[in-house]
């Protein structure tokens, strides 16, 4: 199967075909073999796809690798409804902290700082788990360090030569736990660790100062891992391998510099899945968690082709590898086949961090006339136009997270998010329209920010509560590789420390400035937290009400009359009609941001109609009093869904 996926194995691993035979008999004669490991907190709704893609490429050069999944081991032993919402606690570092005393024993910090620190956070997951600290700390103290023995003990790991740990989000604590413990009974393993916990210095500030690992790969490591276990296996020294770091035995670390990037990602082959569907069905993985089905992984792209123009000041996504680089349609298509045809599946999760917009055509508009019913999740731009999200729609795409992160241009303009206002209204307006569910964040404090910025996002959040609001609301974090964090003085933060969390969790042989992901700061430039009360208010009410039957604007078009049934604030709904004019504007203004010059433009060049500038702009004046259209710098928009199913 991934044969040919690798054609040239001197472009895969350096080593030409004679090379390739000598490894396959050093693999033979040690009996060499890969062991990858996913710990605690990743979900147990989907497969690693760090994980599946090594094993996947490992085969590509028979090298035999099997992933563990003792992620579902945990959650099977707590409850997967628990475990799936201490998966989705991301803010405070409460993963890290359940596992830091597993990790570093008698160097743990006490748990009462971190309980002292975030008492109402925590508070708040125990009203949610239905227990109380005393049990999170019995957690902590006792029942994972005994998972982790747990762990050590029921496989058999004198098979392994190479043990490798994915470490994103919340896995560092439990990975760096379980490697420990491996090394002290296994010492001849060697552990390699790699992901996004490992980027750049921290990578490096790890390797320095846990001498249970060995290696740590940092950057993309498709190339970089294969080698690195190729010269483990033929005795040479992967320390020299472009994105490995290693500790010297002067204690100095060998470090050449970050991996290269993969630049054709059609050579990739699809993930190996199988140990996770095989763990699920020993564990008795249920068909749904907290209302999650399982998912697969895919992935069709690298980095982010909006931020390689203009990075986002908040994001800290990508590590130092934004250049954006994604598969050929054809490679998409064949590859999301080749999944759902081995794992009996129909629904994907896109891990990209933004939709190449091309396979609006090229991918999701073939699935769309082949009738395929598979299901996607994707991360899109806020500015798609109406008739991208109906092929999208058509093509299988029924969760999207678009980039909106705030209702005022202005403050968008701060983030450089390259979006207005009125388009991300659009988005969620035709998002709604074509039934998607739409999952974003609204994001506050923003140097620069001004109060009138708030006071026009709560005017906006009044006028469409048919809309899908926010699932968040606040503050922006402070990302390490983020435009935010690099370049923080000049964009008006001061004092740039490691959020408190992780004095709380990681002891002081570690350097809490390299580690750091997530930094707090000062910034006299942002708005006090009273600035948003009103606008806070007003998002809770919104989520509220669509906890219930979800307010609605709608309109018709037909026999010269256009109706609205307005259900956005009262019971029974307002009912207003308008004529054949009217009925004209607003359907220009509809599906595209319009000007009252494009409108006259359009009535005429349409209709042949010899309406004037003034008539437009009366028209345009009434709707806008009826918080029929929003408007914007002589711009509008219709607020309105067509009840028509057609459009």
């Amino acid at each position: 199967m991934h044969s040919a996926a690798f054609p040239e194995r001197r472009s895969r691993s350096g080593s030409s075909e004679p090379d390739h035979l000598a490894l396959s008999a050093a693999l033979n004669e040690n009996n060499f073999r890969v062991g990858l490991v996913n710990m605690p907190f990743a979900s147990s709704r989907r497969p690693s796809i760090q994980l599946g893609l090594l094993q996947a490429i490992l085969a590509g050069y028979d090298i035999p690798a099997a992933s563990i999944y003792f992620n579902l081991d945990f959650g099977s032993l707590i409850g997967w409804e628990k475990y799936e919402s201490l998966c989705h606690e991301r803010d405070f570092l409460l993963g890290e902290w359940l596992f830091a005393r597993a990790a570093f024993a008698e160097d743990a910090i006490d748990p009462e700082p971190f309980l002292e620190h975030h008492i109402s956070e925590i508070n708040a997951v125990c009203t949610d788990l239905g227990c109380d600290i005393d049990h999170l700390v019995s957690l902590r103290e006792s029942l994972l360090p005994a998972f982790i023995d747990d762990c050590v003990k029921q496989v058999e790991w004198s098979q392994f030569n190479v043990v490798g740990f994915s470490s994103i989000f919340e896995q560092n604590c439990a990975a760096l736990a379980l490697a420990r413990r491996l090394k002290a009974r296994f010492p001849k393993i060697v552990t390699v660790f790699g992901g996004a916990n490992f980027e750049d210095e921290m990578g490096l500030e790890y390797i320095r100062a846990l001498p249970w690992i060995n290696y740590a790969v940092i950057g993309e490591g498709d190339q970089v891992f294969p080698e690195l276990v190729r010269r483990l296996v033929t005795g040479e020294d992967p320390g020299t391998i472009l994105g490995v770091a290693s500790r010297l035995p002067d204690g100095t670390i060998a470090f050449a510099g970050r991996a290269a990037q993969i630049e054709n990602l059609d050579l990739l082959p699809e993930p190996a899945y199988a140990d996770y569907f095989e763990t699920a069905a020993k564990r008795q993985l249920p068909d749904f968690v907290n209302g999650q089905v399982v998912s697969l992984p895919i992935e069709t792209a690298r980095g982010c082709w909006w931020g390689a123009k203009h990075h986002c000041t908040f994001c800290g996504l990508n590590g130092l590898g934004m250049k954006f680089r994604s598969k050929s349609p054809a490679r998409v298509l064949s590859g999301i086949d080749e999944l759902a045809r081995q794992y009996d599946t129909y629904a994907f999760l896109s891990v990209d961090n933004i939709l190449d917009q091309s396979y609006i055509g090229s991918v999701f508009e073939p699935l769309a006339q082949q009738r395929k019913d598979y299901t996607f999740f994707f991360e899109v731009k806020a500015n798609l136009t109406p008739a991208q999200l109906r092929t999208l729609k058509r093509g299988g795409v029924r969760i999207i997270q678009p980039g909106i992160e705030s209702l005022d241009t202005h403050a968008l303009q701060l983030m450089r998010k390259g979006t207005t206002r009125l388009q991300n209204v659009r988005l969620l307006k035709w998002a709604n329209y074509y039934h998607l569910v739409v999952t974003w964040n609204l994001l506050l404090g923003f140097p620069g920010e001004c109060l009138e910025d708030c006071q026009k996002q709560v005017a906006t959040m009044r006028l469409i509560p048919h809309l899908c609001p926010p699932g968040y609301v606040g503050r922006i974090r402070l990302d390490r590789f983020s435009p935010n964090f690099f370049d923080s003085h000049r964009r008006g933060f001061q004092d740039v420390r490691p959020i408190q969390a992780y004095g709380d969790i990681y002891p002081h042989i570690l350097n809490h400035d390299a580690i750091a992901y997530f930094f707090s700061y000062c910034a006299p430039e942002a708005l006090l937290d009273w600035a948003y009360v009103e606008l806070k208010e007003t998002v809770r009410e919104w989520q509220k009400a669509w906890e219930k039957e979800p307010p609605f604007l709608v309109f018709q078009r037909g026999a010269g009359r256009l109706t609205f049934t307005d259900g956005r604030y009262r019971t029974p709904a307002r009912v207003i009609s308008f004529g054949e004019l009217e009925a004209q504007v607003y359907e220009a203004c509809t599906s595209r941001i319009s000007s009252a010059n494009f409108l006259l433009r359009h009535l005429r060049d349409k209709h042949g109609s010899d309406v004037s500038l003034a008539t437009v702009e009366q028209v345009l004046a009434r709707f806008s009093d009826l918080g029929l259209v929003l408007e914007e710098d002589g711009e509008f928009l219709g607020l309105a869904l067509p009840v028509n199913q057609n459009w």
